[in-house]
């Protein structure tokens, strides 16, 4: 296995993170000072070709290798974790269903104007009485003639708030076994009964708007069901290991960002007459934070080319996933360490990079989840 970049990766790579810190990084502060999600931004990542990364030449995009996505999603967590966290998992990731399951019909209307950034979309999963439990869902599609009438409350969508259109996974068979319960609906803002709540108040990713949305009587044609109905397990699972993956490589972002922060601040405050970079208390801390980076990226980059290889990658991506999350806390506390007093400080990098980090450990299945799925791995279905 090789894991080293191709030439064209790597000029990727520095082409896009030059944009993120010309074009994203300036705004960050006022994106999480604000708590508004910034349309220039969705603009500018539209114009550099970031939403069709994933997605074919037909509608817009450039279907380029997932470990070339992982690399675009790091460097825009780098600068704005809130900015990826709204563009790049619940946007960008909005069209993986539809790319994978959708109709033709579908793909010319939600994904062509997603990719275009005119369109910004979102995944609708967890409830309120469930996250990752996804044999307890209650929203329910009753089907009526040619239409659906979908009934619940989905909580914790991301972008939820300024969607357009929203994969929304209901119940449309109750009697079966779980796994063929569940379908997937493409559902348009606007739709009678569809109403989002204001955004939430968060700790971190403060300009990435969160909110629940409810469907009350909402009817759905028949059309905008996604594949086949009873599929949306299978289809919820193989979407939700691309929103692990982006999870792992939001962690990465911040992780980087605080490295960063840390060894520029430290070579440049002083105590005691030196900078405090010549102090052991100091200088282990950077060192073992390059050492989580490296080796988290080194994960993310295996797991994004198991998929690239058509490997069987879920296990992997939970490593990973795990890994950075767990890192980028780690980080993002001892680079406010380093800061001292200022790094307690709004204003200060730091201090928002400490709130966001958080996010990684919870999004898209939290650390048990990620243990819970490396361990039945490793012991089987019946442990």
């Amino acid at each position: 296995m090789n894991y080293e970049l191709t030439d064209e990766q790597k000029e990727f790579k520095k082409k896009f993170r030059a944009f993120c810190e010309k074009e994203i990084a300036p705004r960050a502060g006022q994106v999480d000072s604000q708590a508004a999600f910034s349309s220039e931004n969705q603009r500018r990542l539209a114009e550099m070709g970031f939403f069709g990364l994933l997605f074919p030449q037909q509608y817009g995009g450039s279907q380029k290798p997932i470990l070339t996505c992982v690399i675009a999603w790091e460097e825009l967590a780098r600068a704005c974790p809130a900015t990826f966290l709204s563009c790049g998992i619940g946007s960008s990731l909005a069209g993986i269903p539809l790319h994978f399951w959708g109709t033709e019909e579908q793909k010319g209307k939600y994904l062509s104007r997603l990719i275009k950034g005119e369109w910004i979309g979102a995944f609708a999963l967890s409830e309120p009485h469930c996250g990752s439990d996804m044999a307890a869902l209650k929203t329910e599609a009753r089907k009526l003639g040619k239409n659906y009438l979908i009934n619940g409350t989905k909580s914790f969508v991301t972008n939820g708030p300024l969607a357009d259109f929203v994969m929304l996974v209901a119940l449309t068979n109750p009697g079966p076994e779980p796994n063929r319960q569940m379908s997937i609906f493409v559902l348009d803002k606007g739709m009678p009964g569809w109403s989002a709540a204001p955004p939430l108040e968060k700790l971190g990713a403060r300009g990435s708007p969160v909110s629940p949305i409810a469907l009350k009587d909402c009817t759905v044609p028949e059309s905008n069901l996604l594949g086949k109905e009873g599929e949306g397990y299978d289809y919820t699972a193989k979407t939700k290991e691309f929103f692990r993956l982006g999870f792992a490589a939001y962690s990465l972002g911040v992780s980087q960002a605080c490295l960063e922060e840390s060894v520029q601040y430290a070579q440049g405050r002083e105590a005691f007459g030196r900078p405090i970079a010549h102090f052991q208390e100091v200088s282990f801390k950077v060192a073992d934070m390059q050492m989580f980076v490296d080796t988290g990226r080194l994960l993310l980059y295996r797991a994004a080319w198991m998929m690239d290889q058509g490997l069987e990658a879920g296990p992997d991506i939970a490593i990973a996933k795990l890994f950075l999350s767990e890192a980028a806390t780690w980080c993002a506390t001892n680079a406010v360490q380093i800061h001292g007093g200022y790094g307690f400080l709004k204003g200060y990098k730091v201090e928002r990079l400490y709130r966001d980090a958080k996010l990684g450990e919870i999004g898209e299945g939290t650390s048990e989840m990620q243990r819970k799925i490396i361990a039945r791995t490793l012991l089987g279905e019946r442990f």
